[in-house]
């Protein structure tokens, strides 16, 4: 244990070093309550050997003190002092002690009490390990309940928050949002011909197309449901989106993923364009826009980008 012993006599800080050498822990000391703060405040310890009687901060004042800077973590406090009665007592504890030595200080009970604070400190140290791995699980799972599951694209939980995210930092930094929402020409069919399991070939490699297009961070491509995708692009103007997207049809049509085993026909994608720039009420009214613009690319023959 690293254990910070707090005491204005150089003496007892003699004395407990003496009476503690062999015991493998590591020491640190503080003359008075001002610096066990400060020290609290810089470095980490498992212990302290807290002095009652100091000058201008008593122990059960800077203990208190390092209880508020310490919330979050409790580690035992031990008071040294040459009050023994039950007052006094009884303020150490509710001052945030959790043992009570009186001087002169009885080297077999320091050494016996430091050996029942090694508990608490092996069960803090568990206890902060579970926690570590606790917060380890959130995050994964955080990450799995905004991934698609067979495309490892964001998922539509993942789409709804970034978008709306999105249009409000863009509404208010007044810049370009482009959103690109796309459809898989004639899935049903490629469905119904090849079977399911090859219908999930063909939407895990139209992801990876996609996916390879969007080199920024700030970029997001999702599934947004069945055979539609997705993507939000932050800070990006109408005509790069658009060449954006035309650039994502055109690798989809050439990575050459067959519609029937006995055809030449090739997957395709049609592809609506829809760019924020303050005309839009809600991210809701640019979804549909870009919707919009994705019908119209279906209704003039599939495997086109459409804007609005």
């Amino acid at each position: 244990m690293k254990i910070l012993v707090v005491d204005d006599s150089k003496m007892i800080r003699q004395l407990v070093t003496e009476c503690l050498k062999d015991m493998g822990h590591e020491l640190a000391y503080a003359e008075n309550g001002a610096e066990s703060l400060q020290y609290i405040a810089d470095h980490d310890v498992d212990l302290i050997l807290m002095d009652v009687e100091m000058p201008f901060l008593s122990g059960f004042e800077a203990t208190k003190a390092i209880r508020e800077l310490k919330k979050a973590d409790w580690f035992p406090i031990i008071f040294l002092t040459m009050h023994d009665d039950d007052k006094s007592f009884v303020n150490g504890i509710l001052a945030g002690g959790d043992a009570y030595l009186p001087k002169p200080l009885n080297p077999t009970r320091l050494r016996l009490t430091v050996i029942a604070m090694e508990r608490i400190y092996v069960m803090r140290q568990k206890l902060q390990t579970t926690q570590l791995e606790l917060q380890a699980a959130n995050l994964e799972l955080e990450r799995l309940s905004l991934r698609d599951q067979l495309t490892g694209l964001g998922n539509r939980r993942h789409f709804d928050s970034n978008l709306a995210m999105q249009f409000a930092l863009s509404r208010r930094n007044k810049s370009p949002l482009s959103l690109i929402i796309c459809d898989i020409d004639f899935f049903k069919n490629y469905n119904d011909s090849l079977g399911h399991p090859q219908g999930d070939v063909c939407l895990i490699e139209v992801a990876k197309v996609m996916r390879a297009q969007l080199e920024r961070n700030s970029d997001l491509v999702c599934r947004y449901g069945g055979e539609e995708f997705v993507a939000i692009l932050p800070d990006t103007p109408l005509q790069d989106a658009r060449a954006l997207a035309e650039t994502i049809r055109r690798q989809v049509f050439e990575t050459n993923i067959a519609v029937e085993e006995t055809e030449a026909r090739r997957v395709s994608l049609s592809l609506g364009v829809a760019t924020y720039v303050g005309q839009y009420k809600t991210e809701r009214e640019m979804l549909e826009a870009a919707d919009a613009a994705l019908y119209k690319a279906k209704h003039n023959g599939r495997n086109r980008v459409e804007i609005t």
